[in-house]
């Protein structure tokens, strides 16, 4: 299905005039998922288009239980700016299911809200929840960028490749508005890397 995460993103002015209201301060870790749970490089192999697809369905429905999530915590301005990131990833679940077929479960990923819930919940300023969302995005980020030195389906590669520059640029945004410079916005570095080491593992948080 087309996508329409090219669609007009808030300007740099409104960036800027956001930012200008967040008090920056803590931050949550990077890294979400502990590195002793991550891929194999061996079974990591072994994933092929349509299980990729239903496994980035999922996670992108669990992103967006996790801004509806913090969306309490945030202004009306930046509560603004995570729907349309919402919406993003909404439509992103939706390419994915379709190219899943029938392996499509329409469910958020059990395991990673399970990881993310008890974060969500110790929230308690605007910029934490900033920093956990812009953090949840560089993984998923990170996840597809290992998946496109991986995956031999063109469909599922080039759906990834599609949907990854949007969500990287949805953690910009947020470590702009942060007052992030670009090692805060990208702590992950490159986004096409072999190495799943800052991603998720799909045998650790299969789609249901």
């Amino acid at each position: 299905m087309p996508l329409s995460h090219l669609s007009p993103m808030p300007s740099r002015r409104s960036f800027l005039t956001v930012a200008a209201g967040v008090a920056v301060g803590a931050t949550a870790a990077p890294v979400l998922v502990p590195v002793e749970r991550l891929l194999p490089r061996a079974a990591a192999q072994q994933l092929d288009g349509a299980g990729f697809a239903a496994f980035g369905e999922s996670l992108e429905l669990a992103v967006v239980e996790a801004y509806d999530g913090i969306v309490d915590l945030l202004s009306s301005d930046l509560a603004a700016v995570a729907d349309g990131f919402v919406d993003h990833h909404r439509e992103h679940a939706e390419a994915f299911a379709e190219l899943a077929g029938e392996r499509a479960t329409g469910q958020a990923n059990g395991p990673l809200l399970e990881a993310l819930t008890p974060q969500i919940e110790e929230l308690g300023t605007q910029s934490a929840a900033l920093a956990l969302a812009k953090n949840t995005e560089n993984q998923i980020v990170a996840t597809y960028a290992w998946a496109l030195s991986q995956l031999a389906d063109d469909a599922a590669a080039s759906l990834a490749a599609t949907i990854l520059p949007a969500e990287s640029a949805h953690a910009a945004t947020l470590g702009h508005i942060l007052g992030e410079g670009i090692e805060g916005a990208f702590p992950f570095g490159a986004f096409e890397s072999a190495d799943i080491a800052n991603g998720l593992d799909p045998n650790v948080f299969p789609a249901s």
